[in-house]
């Protein structure tokens, strides 16, 4: 593959020297790799859309809802985010009730025991190779995320989901699915899937500075909503939201069997109305529990 260096990408496409940086650093140039402090860019890479192009497709308006801010920063001094936690006995709970959670919102149909047996490295005869290797792939993105510091990028989200898919879909784990949303915003014309992600990282850019509970439940209702990949868009939202509340030093929720009717519920509103004042507080009392856990 031919590569080329910032100044010539900027010429190619029009653009000036120092946005084409800033446009690497965000993630949002395919295939650029930085090399020392300079990038090199594949001469084939897409000319990455103008910002100001994409207001028009803002996917939705949001309103984000608020917090208990004394409290969850209580916790927060209680129990520093960091590295080292991922040995803990409540990081491993806290991953076994997510994968829980999340196998029953997709109608996956897998017994506790066998998802205990397959995170212990065990060969489970009942459960598919493909299931073996989510649960296996969701458990390590999980552990990575905890070294997790900077701000989502879009290559941060397509690296993460394609580790999530390591083994089960080697080819087109990087690529977002063709076609529109799975969910379409009311009022709003059809836009493309690849279209409606850059908007979200643009709208991102502004969200990220507010209380990490607030950005990782916008990010989450907006992925979920789009549905970016071609399959376990729930576990690839849930890991976004996760990353988004450990980079802000939050735990991420710890949810039961019994909260998928009220999850579903309290996201059916915020996506029907552009208010999300019960999901995120439905988000945020989960995100306590887990400060509460004693394992």
């Amino acid at each position: 593959m031919k590569y080329i260096d910032v100044s010539t990408a900027a010429k190619k496409w029009g653009i000036s020297d120092r946005r084409i940086r800033y446009l690497c650093n965000e993630g949002r140039i395919d295939g650029a790799i930085k090399m020392g402090w300079s990038w090199t860019i594949p001469d084939d890479a897409p000319r990455p859309r103008d910002g100001r192009v994409l207001r028009p497709f803002k996917n939705m308006d949001i309103r984000a809802g608020g917090i208990d801010v004394d409290r969850l920063f209580e916790c927060q001094m209680m129990t520093p985010i960091n590295p080292a936690m991922k040995k803990e006995k409540r990081i491993s709970y806290i991953i076994l009730s997510s994968l829980l959670f999340l196998l029953d919102k997709e109608k996956i149909l897998i017994d506790e025991k066998d998802v205990k047996r397959i995170l212990s490295n065990k060969i489970s005869p009942s459960v598919s190779l493909e299931h073996h290797l989510l649960i296996i792939n969701f458990r390590s993105c999980f552990l990575s995320l905890l070294d997790m510091k900077d701000e989502w990028t879009d290559r941060d989200m397509r690296n993460i989901y394609k580790s999530l898919m390591q083994g089960i879909d080697d080819i087109n784990s990087t690529a977002y699915r063709d076609g529109y949303s799975l969910r379409e915003v009311r009022g709003k014309d059809k836009v493309r899937v690849d279209v409606q992600m850059e908007t979200l990282l643009s709208q991102y850019e502004s969200w990220k500075s507010l209380n990490g509970v607030v950005s990782a439940v916008m990010l989450y209702g907006e992925l979920e909503r789009i549905a970016p990949f071609e399959k376990y868009n729930s576990f690839f939202s849930y890991l976004v939201l996760a990353g988004e509340l450990l980079r802000n030093n939050i735990m991420p929720p710890l949810f039961s069997l019994g909260d998928l009717a009220e999850f579903d519920g309290s996201y059916f509103i915020a996506l029907k109305r552009g208010n999300y004042k019960d999901f995120t507080a439905f988000i945020e009392s989960r995100v306590l529990r887990s400060y509460k856990l004693n394992v």
